[in-house]
């Protein structure tokens, strides 16, 4: 694990350039997310880490686009709180990367457009 101190409010005290090796995050999704997780359990917990990468691998039948949302955990309330947003108009591997600031994420599939996909995640830390 990388050496970095975070303050108080999750920001790095120091610059973090070690990436941790890729995890599976998501694997083999074919449907959105009709909620948010009900917990932290399948999430990232990013402690200590600034960035999240996501690399995502789509596939599909007669697909438009697939859009998601990486979601932020709120320890006080145990409630997830909606980040960004980001559309794919193809399948194929796609990057994407997050300012965590340490936070526990999630990248939730929030909707498609198509006739069907299947996507996987992974994550990757730095």
């Amino acid at each position: 694990m990388a050496n970095v101190r975070i303050d108080q409010n999750g920001i790095p005290k120091g610059p973090v350039y070690e990436w941790t090796v890729p995890e599976v995050h998501r694997s083999g999704v074919t449907a959105v997310d009709a909620s948010d997780p009900a917990d932290t359990s399948g999430a990232i917990n990013c402690a200590g880490y600034e960035h999240c990468r996501f690399d995502i691998t789509i596939d599909g039948t007669g697909f438009t686009s697939l859009e998601v949302q990486v979601i932020f955990w709120n320890s006080r309330q145990s409630k997830w709180f909606g980040g960004a947003k980001k559309e794919f108009t193809s399948t194929d591997q796609h990057a994407l990367l997050v300012e965590a600031r340490g936070a526990i994420i999630f990248l939730k599939v929030i909707a498609f457009s198509g006739t069907s996909f299947t996507m996987s995640a992974d994550s990757v830390l730095s």
